[in-house]
């Protein structure tokens, strides 16, 4: 199947061999390994000369590579990217998806990074219940209390955690707060398999939420988003809908940030006991 990239535009306003060349960079994007030129001129619908002189010209700016075992993308392509990348900011980047998870749940959708044992909210999207769970930017929340906090301790490396945790209290905010080190470690193995937290009451009594990670390139954990709510409103038939658009949503926002779809999750297989 030929690959298109001008869906929507007006063919006025397009460069004719522009558009090939980056049809051509689309097939290479998409391809398992390097392409021979037959095999690319059949993705991509173009000509066998023209293809040709496209691959050279891409070639000669690194943006191809070309080897025995046929063309494929070149170092410059990842230098272009590293400059998309810089330009994104998380809280541009997330409104929308807050929005759109808001505006289906009509509970209160955040987004929060982690500062030491803090969890700091960046941006807030407010319930449209009558009865909802109101946040504000700046906030901050024990990351041992919260499913947010739970989704950024995960996204941490052993070494990392256990320095973290090693020696600090962790605050109670309920019955159902967990304070234990031990014990928290052996709940993040969990959220680290699942790939999302939950908060039944660890907050605050009457607060149910769910988190899930948001993530860049190299699969670090960067932040993290969250829906909460009253927990009449987040019952347990609603939570596993509201989870799985929360999970969707920041796996394309993760993509955005040059994550791919198609990976897994980067998760150490097991944590020790802290000391």
């Amino acid at each position: 199947m030929a690959v298109s990239t001008t869906q929507g535009h007006d063919p006025k306003y397009t460069v004719q061999v522009l558009t090939r060349a980056v049809t051509a960079l689309a097939a290479l994007a998409e391809a398992e390994g390097p392409l021979s030129l037959d095999d690319l001129g059949s993705a991509t619908a173009i000509n066998k000369p023209s293809l040709l002189r496209i691959l050279r010209t891409l070639e000669s700016e690194r943006l191809v590579r070309r080897s025995e075992s046929g063309y494929a993308l070149g170092p410059r392509v990842l230098e272009l990217s590293h400059g998309y990348l810089r330009g994104l900011a998380l809280d541009d980047v997330a409104r929308p998806y807050m929005a759109d998870l808001a505006r289906h749940t009509r509970q209160t959708v955040s987004l929060a990074i982690r500062d030491g044992l803090d969890v700091v909210y960046v941006a807030i999207e407010q319930a449209q219940q009558e009865i909802g769970i109101q946040g504000s930017v700046g906030a901050r929340h024990p990351v041992n209390a919260t499913a947010l906090g739970k989704v950024l301790l995960a996204g941490l490396d052993d070494d990392t955690l256990r320095a973290t945790l090693d020696g600090q209290p962790l605050p109670r905010l309920t019955h159902r707060t967990i304070t234990d080190p031990d014990a928290l470690v052996r709940h993040l193995v969990l959220v680290r398999a699942q790939g999302y937290a939950d908060d039944d009451e660890e907050r605050g009594m009457g607060i149910r939420c769910v988190a899930a990670p948001i993530r860049r390139a190299d699969g670090r954990v960067i932040a993290a988003m969250s829906i909460a709510g009253a927990i009449f409103h987040m019952t347990e038939d609603v939570v596993p809908e509201a989870r799985a658009r929360l999970v969707k949503a920041t796996d394309d926002i993760s993509a955005a940030f040059g994550r791919r779809s198609s990976e897994t999750t980067d998760r150490p297989h097991a944590l020790g006991a802290t000391t």
